[in-house]
């Protein structure tokens, strides 16, 4: 029974003004912006007087958000929060203006936007749907039911790129990144719903598609909401996990993630080059088993081409930095394809000029040859991508919103009642996680990738996910960052990658329980992501040029399983297969020794152990 005390009804009485408050700020944003909060068909801006309306309609909403944002309570009804969303989206869209002055608008609109990053009606629903089970989890928080969920922090909605050193922004500093611009731009937007948005760059040059088949909760983490995927393209082969290429099938992967993450599965952003008709139908079979997806098209591109040529006099010169000198004569930063595998058929065009000059923008200190190359891409380009994905990521938020709201109006008993709702979103979630896993999975044109992957469940030590949980390093080997601390600047310390370093001392690595009479005969496929090292002087630093065959054989690498040392080092998907004189499969027995040793006779650097069964 809750008692009526002086703090209670000073309580009660700040909800009601700042109810009143949201509301008359909700309705004076609709009356000013013509702001439809059912369709919002219009988002164009009127910038003809950026210091005049705008400064003055800014002056408004702030005046009557000021009291209503006293604390950080989640919004407690729907129209509070589309009032918090459409201030923020004010105040976002008067940055943008700032930062790419006449062209923000053009750029910056919901049509572009949808062209850029497509996703179909059913996805979107499942997306959405992920939003609403957040925008719940805060009003049971501000309830002040944190028992439901087992904490009183706030729900927090979790995005982690995957994909290549491009992806991940070497060449720029961290900050300059997509997803790091990704973060900035929508943090304080969901923060104003009660959600902590946080986005996680995980992509780089270190992972093979093997290694990110088997390895995928471990290396971008075990609560996921959203899982983007950007890889260039190299060859026929490249998105084969089974090559030594980085990359991974889109369709593989998707599997792979539903595999990892059941009973829940995350929303993909495909933002590489997965398109074509044959991959789009394939894709399309993965949603409609549960897996929720969107594409970034070409039409950013398109959206690039139409920032004024670099080339001209009067042209991109005269733009802000993060406009200007975008595109040469058609070449983006500079760059061109080309056939050249060396630079990853992107290449530096006769036409770049002056966009191949500013592509990056580090301190001159900072500046390194070897990130800073045609293929990445550079902060222009990462700072559109990540407020597109921005924008995109507000406007998600908002129809979640209203999709919670016309739940509430089909079913007016669920109002006051979050944990009632929670149920109902979640239950729905873990249907379409039953039809995944009980559905055939999708054909892939890469059948021996296929026959190795689909079905085998996998049990990874990575180094990178040991860095980051410290309580489980006491019995894995010691722990070397690539590159390290002093060889960098501050800007690119978050792009350190971690890894295990061998020696010629045997160490032992346990992936598995012991066997017992429970599990003896069980069939295990064993294997270790092994990159070569260069040393000077007795120190070693991992060697980025792809291994070469004769570097890690079984004469250099002396490995035993459960006691048993290996007779063969297999290469396959960019790591090394243990195999004995039966082949790769180990069939397990109870007793004896435990686990993996490995002893080399010179250093090497291990990013993943992994086990297959």
């Amino acid at each position: 029974m809750m008692h009526d005390t002086p703090s209670s009804r000073k309580k009660a009485l700040r909800s009601s003004i700042h109810l009143f408050l949201m509301s008359m700020l909700a309705f004076i944003i609709g009356f000013l912006m013509s702001y439809d909060a059912a369709t919002m068909q219009d988002n164009t801006w009127d910038i003809d007087d950026v210091d005049g309306s705008i400064t003055t309609l800014d002056t408004v909403i702030n005046s009557a958000a000021a009291a209503a944002f006293e604390d950080d309570d989640a919004p407690a009804t729907t129209l509070e929060l589309l009032g918090r969303i459409a201030l923020r989206q004010r105040q976002l869209n008067n940055e943008i203006i700032r930062e790419y002055g006449v062209f923000g608008k053009d750029i910056f609109n919901k049509i572009n936007v949808e062209k850029i990053i497509q996703l179909s009606p059913l996805s979107q629903t499942k997306l959405l749907r992920k939003i609403m089970i957040k925008i719940v989890l805060s009003r049971i928080k501000n309830q002040g039911n944190e028992g439901a969920e087992g904490s009183s922090s706030a729900p927090v909605f979790q995005w982690v790129t995957v994909g290549d050193s491009s992806a991940a922004g070497h060449g720029n500093a961290y900050s300059q990144s997509y997803t790091s611009i990704l973060q900035t731009t929508v943090s304080s937007i969901f923060q104003s719903a009660g959600i902590e948005f946080v986005a996680s760059n995980r992509a780089g040059s270190t992972f093979s598609g093997m290694e990110v088949a088997f390895c995928t909760k471990e290396i971008f983490g075990a609560d996921v909401d959203v899982l983007s995927w950007d890889f260039m393209p190299l060859d026929t082969n490249h998105f084969d996990p089974l090559s030594n290429s980085q990359g991974m099938d889109p369709l593989l992967f998707g599997e792979r993630v539903g595999m990892t993450y059941y009973p829940q599965l995350p929303f993909l952003y495909f933002l590489g080059k997965a398109t074509g008709v044959e991959m789009q139908q394939q894709l399309g079979a993965l949603e409609n088993r549960g897996v929720g997806f969107a594409m970034m098209t070409d039409a950013l591109r398109e959206v690039v081409l139409s920032v004024p040529n670099g080339n001209d006099n009067d042209g991109g010169g005269n733009l802000p930095p993060v406009a200007s000198n975008f595109h040469c004569n058609g070449a983006i930063e500079g760059v061109e394809a080309c056939d050249d595998l060396t630079q990853m058929y992107q290449c530096y065009s006769n036409e770049g000029g002056e966009c191949k000059k500013v592509k990056y923008d580090v301190a001159k200190e900072c500046v390194d040859p070897r990130y800073q190359t045609p293929w990445n891409d550079g902060f222009k380009m990462h700072r559109l991508k990540g407020r597109l994905l921005g924008f995109h990521m507000i406007e998600m938020l908002r129809l979640a919103a209203l999709e919670l709201d016309l739940l509430e109006l089909k079913q007016p008993h669920l109002r006051g009642s979050p944990l009632e709702t929670l149920d109902i979103l979640r239950n729905e979630e873990e249907v379409e996680g039953f039809l995944f896993s009980k559905t055939t999975a999708t054909t892939s044109t890469k059948e021996s990738s296929w026959d190795l992957l689909k079905l085998k469940k996998s049990t990874c030590l990575n180094a990178m996910s040991i860095l980051q949980n410290s309580d489980q390093r006491d019995e894995v080997l010691p722990i070397h960052l690539h590159p390290p601390q002093s060889s960098i600047c501050e800007e690119f310390v978050p792009f350190q990658t971690a890894f295990f370093r061998t020696s010629y001392r045997e160490q032992r690595i346990r992936l598995l329980e012991p066997v017992s009479e429970f599990n003896e005969g069980r069939e295990v496929m064993y294997g270790v992501c092994l990159h070569a090292s260069i040393c000077d002087a007795g120190q070693c630093e991992v060697d980025p040029v792809p291994i070469e065959d004769t570097l890690i054989t079984v004469d250099t690498v002396q490995m035993s399983v459960h006691g048993k040392l290996i007779s063969e080092l297999t290469l396959i998907g960019g790591c090394y297969f243990l195999g004995n004189e039966e082949g790769l499969i180990w069939k397990e027995e109870a007793g004896g020794e435990s686990g993996i040793t490995i002893r080399t006779s010179n250093t090497l650097f291990v990013s993943s152990f992994f086990a297959l069964h």
